[in-house]
Formats: C-alpha cells, sequence, structure tokens
C-alpha cells in the first residue's frame, strides 16, 4: 500500500512546521526584551506569537529552554563573525576581531540583552547544568577568537594571550553596556573612539 503522502507534501509541512518554531522563537525574543526573563511567562510568549501553549510545549519543555536555544543562536552568530573577521591577513587581525564582537552587539540590543544574563554568570533558573555549560562553552569559544586575533598579530606566550582576551572581553562588554543604556552620551563620549583608542593602545604594546 502506498503512503498517501508525496515527498512534495512532507517537504510543505517541515516547512511550515519550522515557520510556526521560528515565530514562536521570535516572539520570545520580543517578550524576553520587553519584560525580562523572570517575568516572562509561556502564556505572554504564545499570545505574542498568536498562538496558544499547546502549540508551544510540543517544542520546548518551558520559557528557559526558547531562552537556550535563542542564546545559543545568537552565540552561533558571534562566532561566525568572529572567524570570518579572521579569515585574512596576520596583520590587524586583533582590531578586526575586536571590531567585529563590538558592530556584532552594537547592532543588536536585543541579543546584548539576553546574552548578558549569561555573561554576568547569572545563568537562568531552569536551564540545567547541561545545557548551562553547552553556552559557556560557545561563550568560551567566541572569546577564544579574540585570543586567535592577539596571538597573529603579537608574539605572546599563551598565559599572556589568555589573560589579554579576557581584558578585551571584559572592556567590549563594559563599552556595549554603556553604548546600549546610551550612558555614553550623557558622558560626552562615543563607542568608535574609544574602541579605536583601545585597539591602537593594544596595538602599539
Amino acid at each position: 500500500m502506498e503512503s498517501s503522502s508525496t515527498p512534495a507534501t512532507a517537504t510543505r509541512a517541515q516547512r511550515l512546521t519550522a515557520l510556526r518554531r521560528q515565530l514562536i522563537l521570535d516572539a520570545a525574543q520580543r517578550v524576553f526584551q520587553r519584560d525580562g526573563l523572570e517575568k516572562t511567562t509561556v502564556r505572554a510568549i504564545a499570545k505574542e506569537a498568536g498562538c496558544t501553549t499547546g502549540a508551544i510545549y510540543p517544542w520546548f519543555g518551558g520559557k528557559e529552554a526558547i531562552y537556550a536555544e535563542l542564546l545559543e543562536a545568537s552565540l552561533e552568530r558571534l562566532h561566525g563573525q568572529l572567524e570570518r573577521a579572521l579569515d585574512g591577513r596576520p596583520a590587524g587581525a586583533a582590531r578586526r576581531v575586536i571590531e567585529a564582537f563590538f558592530q556584532y552587539y552594537a547592532g543588536r540590543a536585543t541579543e546584548f540583552s539576553l546574552g548578558m544574563y549569561l555573561f554576568q554568570g547569572l545563568g537562568p533558573r531552569g536551564l540545567g547544568r547541561d545545557v548551562d555549560d553547552r553556552l559557556n562553552v560557545r561563550l568560551r569559544d567566541c572569546v577564544d577568537q579574540l585570543g586567535r586575533g592577539l596571538r597573529a598579530a603579537k608574539q605572546w606566550s599563551d598565559d599572556t594571550v589568555a589573560a589579554e582576551q579576557m581584558q578585551a572581553f571584559t572592556y567590549l562588554m563594559g563599552l556595549l553596556l554603556l553604548f546600549h543604556t546610551r550612558r555614553l552620551k550623557s558622558l560626552g563620549q562615543r563607542a568608535d573612539e574609544l574602541l579605536e583608542r583601545f585597539c591602537t593602545t593594544l596595538e602599539h604594546r
């Protein structure tokens, strides 16, 4: 007996399923941005997505699982942007990867807001150790890309590179926080000028 489902029908069903799932993720990101992780509920996400809570649970066990997927995807995109910045001559590699890190989050306020939960070590409740560890590995991979840029530009020891990449990371996170909260403007400063000064000082060391 032949199946009534053709490959074309199956493909259309898969596309529809992927679209519905993405609509939930997009809605959740908007709700997380508006309400914060702690105050967000699955009901609020469902309302934003125009579906029932029952339509969410087949894919996600709760808001923490949605958060984890959003953050993991964000870190993967960041990693890709940093890799592309390193795809070139060793000269200027440190500057390129540092600028790429800043530009990624400067243009993505929502992703920066989501990421701050992880960056501050305030892992959201309910993720579980395995998921939290996986996200931290993703983050560490991104920080290590800063080290790759430094290693290409400087004849530093591994210990020095490890320390300097963390220094660059903490500077970038502080600068991005001031940028997104508009504190730089109130202090009469420009993010691009401060980043330029940081990179120039690093290159001359």
